[in-house]
C-alpha cells in the first residue's frame, strides 16, 4: 500500500554502526589507483576499492563473495553497480567505469598524502550526509535492529518509536512526490521532510549507542515533523480518512431524521425508525470515542453499524401499519382454514370414519389462532403473523390426517 523508497535498515544501520563507524574512527589504508578500473577488472586495487565501498556504505553485497571481510580481486557486476551508486552520489555520471574522474574525486573524498577519513570527530559530513540519505531510502519494513539477547522494554520501545517514524517518513515522501499543493505548501513539507531525517539520523544513532530514551525521543520529534511534512503536502492520514468517514455517516443520519419527520407530519407509524435511528446516533458517538483513542479499525467498524442502522431505519418508516395488515390477513387465514377442516372432519365423523388424530391437530390450530390474537393485541404483529400462518399448517395437516 505504501511506496516504501528507503534500502533495509536492518542491512543499512546495523553496517553502518557496527562497520562502517569503526573502520573511520579507525582509519583504514588509503587505496593507490594507477589505472582505470572496469568490469572485469583483476587485481589487488580492485580488492581495495571494494574495501572502500564497503566501508563507505557503498554495499556491494550483505554476504557472500564481496561483502565486508570477504572482499575479493575482481571487479564484477556487484562492484560495479556499487561504484555507479557511488558516482551518482558523488556528481559523476554513473557508468560504473573507475576512470580518472572517479580517481580524482577519490582523493578528494579520501585525502592526500595517505590521510584518511577523519577519525577525532567519529565520523565525516560527508559520511554523515550519505548516511542520513541511505536511512531516508530504506525500502523494506523494520523488523529488528540489533539480534542476540533479550531486549529491555526501553530498547522494544526505541525499535517501535523509530519504525512508526520511517513510515511516516515514507508518507511523506510518497506525498511530496504526488502534492498538487502551492509551491509555498510544498516548500515548507520538504523543510519539515528535511527536519525529520535529521530528527531520524540522531534518533538511530542514539539507538546503537543504547540510549534507549533519547532515540525514542528523536524519533518521536522525527515523526512529528514527517507528518507536519505530509499534512503540508496535502496528504491524507488514516485517522484522517476514517474520521471523514464517521462524519459522511453522521451527516448521513441527519437526512434520516428529516425522512423520519417527514413521515411523522404524514401521520406514518415512525416508532421503530426512532428506536433504529437512535441505536445509530450510539454508534457514531462510539466511533468517535474510537477515534480519539486512534483505534481507527474500530471506529470505522462502527460507523459502518450506524450506515447500516440508518438504512435500516429509513425501511422501518410505516412498517408497523403494513405489519397490522399482513398480521390481520394471516389471522384471518387461519379462521377460514379453521373453518373448512372443522367441516371435513364433521363429515368423516359423520361416515364413521377415524377423526381422532385430525380433530387433537385442529385443537392445536385453534391454540395457535388464540395465541395469535393475543400477539396482535399487543401490537406485536410480526409474532402474531408467524402464530397465524402456524394456525394455517396444523388445520392442513389435520384434513391430511383424515
Amino acid at each position: 500500500m505504501k511506496n516504501k523508497k528507503y534500502l533495509s535498515i536492518v542491512i543499512c544501520l546495523v553496517f553502518f554502526f557496527y562497520i562502517v563507524v569503526p573502520s573511520v574512527m579507525f582509519a583504514a589504508d588509503k587505496c593507490v589507483f594507477t589505472r582505470d578500473l572496469e568490469l572485469g577488472s583483476v587485481g589487488e586495487d580492485v580488492r581495495c576499492l571494494q574495501k572502500y565501498l564497503n566501508n563507505s556504505g557503498y554495499i556491494i553485497t550483505t554476504n557472500g563473495v564481496g561483502s565486508v571481510g570477504k572482499e575479493t580481486n575482481q571487479l564484477k557486476d556487484l562492484t560495479q553497480k556499487a561504484i555507479k551508486k557511488w558516482q551518482l552520489n558523488n556528481g559523476l555520471s554513473a557508468t560504473g567505469y573507475f576512470g580518472p574522474l572517479s580517481r580524482q574525486k577519490y582523493e578528494s573524498l579520501i585525502g592526500v598524502g595517505g590521510t584518511t577519513i577523519s577519525s577525532g570527530a567519529g565520523y565525516s559530513d560527508e559520511m554523515v550526509s550519505i548516511l542520513k540519505d541511505k536511512i531516508i531510502s530504506l525500502t523494506s519494513e523494520l523488523n529488528t535492529l540489533k539480534t542476540g539477547g533479550s531486549a529491555s522494554l526501553e530498547e522494544k520501545q526505541a525499535k517501535e518509536d523509530i519504525k512508526k517514524a520511517l513510515d511516516m517518513i515514507a508518507d511523506a515522501e510518497d506525498a511530496i512526490d504526488d502534492s498538487d499543493e502551492t509551491a509555498v505548501s510544498i516548500q515548507k513539507a520538504r523543510d519539515n521532510f528535511e527536519d525529520a531525517k535529521d530528527d531520524m539520523f540522531d534518533a538511530v544513532s542514539s539507538y546503537f549507542k543504547n540510549n534507549y530514551s533519547k532515540a525514542s525521543s528523536y524519533a518521536d520529534n522525527s515523526y512529528d515533523n514527517a507528518l507536519d511534512s505530509f499534512e503540508d503536502a496535502g496528504g491524507k492520514t488514516e485517522g484522517d480518512e476514517i474520521e471523514n468517514y464517521v462524519e459522511e455517516v453522521e451527516n448521513n443520519l441527519d437526512d434520516v431524521e428529516n425522512k423520519i419527520s417527514e413521515a411523522d407530519d404524514n401521520d406514518e407509524d415512525v416508532a421503530s425508525a426512532e428506536d433504529l435511528l437512535d441505536e445509530a446516533r450510539n454508534k457514531i458517538d462510539e466511533a468517535y470515542d474510537a477515534l480519539d483513542n486512534e483505534d481507527y479499525d474500530l471506529a470505522e467498524d462502527l460507523a459502518d453499524e450506524a450506515n447500516d442502522l440508518g438504512d435500516d431505519a429509513v425501511d422501518a418508516i410505516g412498517e408497523a401499519e403494513e405489519a397490522e395488515g399482513d398480521a390481520q390477513d394471516a389471522i384471518d387465514d387461519a379462521k377460514e382454514a379453521i373453518s373448512d377442516a372443522k367441516s371435513e372432519i364433521n363429515e368423516a365423523d359423520d361416515d364413521g370414519e377415524d377423526v381422532d388424530e385430525a380433530e387433537d391437530l385442529l385443537s392445536e390450530a385453534k391454540d395457535l389462532l388464540n395465541d395469535a390474537e393475543d400477539e396482535f393485541d399487543d401490537e406485536n404483529y410480526n409474532d402474531a403473523e408467524g402464530l397465524a400462518n402456524d394456525a394455517v399448517s396444523k388445520a392442513n395437516d389435520a384434513i391430511d390426517a383424515l
